[in-house]
């Protein structure tokens, strides 16, 4: 592309580079501006056992087919493993399988009117294919107005306040609908049903594979450059970042939402009251490596408001442990709110809390079967999507012209994950370059 613009790209997670390398792609010129040592955001890495693992959890639904194309596109797709998955569910101190038809059969919290309300309210919204007919509802309201007040307190209500605190009242409904109608819909569609996806090696295999084409593209990657404030300037824009300021043509941001509002000071009075009402949760994500296994489940929902996480997810009963050194390798999933004194809590006061909790889910765990432990923090992790969401939607092009925007509170209906930040990734640098040309 003759005479191409210089691009900024703020952000070196997933969609920051999947925008990056397509532009690159296009001939544009692109620097990418990351404020860690790494690159990869969210699907950042770690070793335990001498092998490459997710700082935080992640797995792919049958319908993440932007990721199995992005795959296909990195000569990844022959490593991407689809393997069979079992979930529980912790509610009153007891473990319940969780998940199947059979499973619900037995599962004493719901009774036999639960049970009913549950299957009732899940097959209602998986039938549901406009989500726009549901937008002025929360995920409560609805479900207490419809009569399905069982389902409610045993299911959806312990796990929507495990996520979103005292925000658990305002979550939309359409959020509820995604979590049931489009995964386990499109899932069931392949013939696959319950089974996940992962790729052999971690998701960072596929991080590394972009940068790595970044780079050979020509493209100027950054790391451990914060930009401190994008401003206009003559026929474009002043990046100012740790270590400098540069010139740039155009600018796409793929950082969180305050985020851009604190980075651009340029936006419309307007846009920055809008946007501000657009609120996440932070996320801690302890990791342990234990000597032996903690409970039978992948994925352990949490229904129980006294206990201190939202999730157990243990990772090698979905990867063998003989994969990471014959350790067991267990997440924890602790969504907070951001003015939660919890996130700002030191490593060990946060583990005085978790530690005693994992009694609950086997009462024979002892802290000797711990061979390694850490805490992962991640800012902006989970967009609270709320009633009437789409009004608030930041578009990809925002009212500052040259300024872009492409993060995970812009992929609404579906749900913040690594197939949507590729999703809108590729959109971002498409809309570019369009208007490019």
């Amino acid at each position: 592309m003759a005479d191409s613009p210089r691009v900024a790209v703020i952000g070196g997670g997933l969609a920051g580079l999947v925008a990056a390398d397509r532009l690159l792609g296009a001939g544009v010129p692109v620097t990418l501006f990351e404020k860690y040592p790494e690159a990869g955001g969210l699907v950042g890495i770690v070793t335990v056992g001498g092998t490459p693992l997710e700082r935080y959890y992640h797995h792919l639904f049958t319908s993440d087919i932007d990721y199995v194309s992005f795959a296909k596109e990195f000569d990844l797709e022959k490593d991407l493993l689809w393997l069979k998955s079992r979930m529980g569910f912790l509610s009153g101190g007891r473990l319940y399988d969780f998940g199947t038809p059979a499973s619900l059969l037995r599962f004493k919290p719901l009774g036999l009117v639960g049970r009913l309300q549950f299957v009732l309210s899940t097959l209602k919204l998986r039938q549901s294919s406009d989500w726009k007919r549901l937008e002025g509802e929360t995920a409560m309201g609805w479900m207490r107005r419809n009569g399905y007040g069982r389902a409610l307190d045993a299911v959806w209500g312990p796990l929507l306040r495990q996520k979103y605190g005292r925000r658990a009242e305002d979550v939309g409904l359409v959020w509820l609908w995604g979590k049931i109608a489009l995964r386990t819909r499109s899932r069931d569609e392949t013939g696959l049903g319950e089974r996940l996806g992962y790729l052999k090696g971690s998701f960072g295999r596929g991080v590394a594979a972009v940068l790595q084409r970044v780079k050979e593209r020509g493209g100027d990657v950054r790391t451990s450059r914060p930009v401190r404030i994008v401003k206009r300037g003559a026929g474009g824009f002043d990046v100012t970042f740790a270590g400098g300021t540069e010139a740039f043509d155009l600018v796409l941001s793929t950082v969180a939402i305050p985020e851009l509002l604190r980075l651009a000071p340029d936006l419309p009075e307007e846009t920055r009251k809008k946007w501000s009402a657009i609120s996440y949760c932070h996320a801690l994500c302890p990791i342990l490596e234990l000597d032996r296994p903690l409970s039978p489940y992948y994925w352990l929902n949490v229904g129980d408001d006294a206990m201190p996480f939202g999730g157990v997810i243990e990772h090698t009963n979905f990867l063998s442990p003989a994969d990471y050194g014959g350790r067991h390798v267990v997440y924890l999933s602790n969504y907070v709110l951001p003015d939660d004194p919890k996130w700002k809590r030191r490593d060990e006061e946060l583990w005085a809390e978790y530690l005693p909790a994992l009694r609950v889910v086997n009462p024979s765990f002892d802290e000797s079967w711990i061979l390694a432990k850490q805490i992962g923090r991640a800012e902006y992790a989970q967009p609270i999507i709320v009633p009437h969401y789409s009004k608030l939607l930041p578009p990809l092009q925002t009212p500052v012209p040259g300024l872009w925007s492409a993060c995970m509170a812009q992929t609404y209906p579906e749900d913040r994950g690594q197939n949507y930040a590729i999703r809108i990734g590729r959109e971002a640098a498409d809309a570019i370059l369009a208007t490019l040309r």
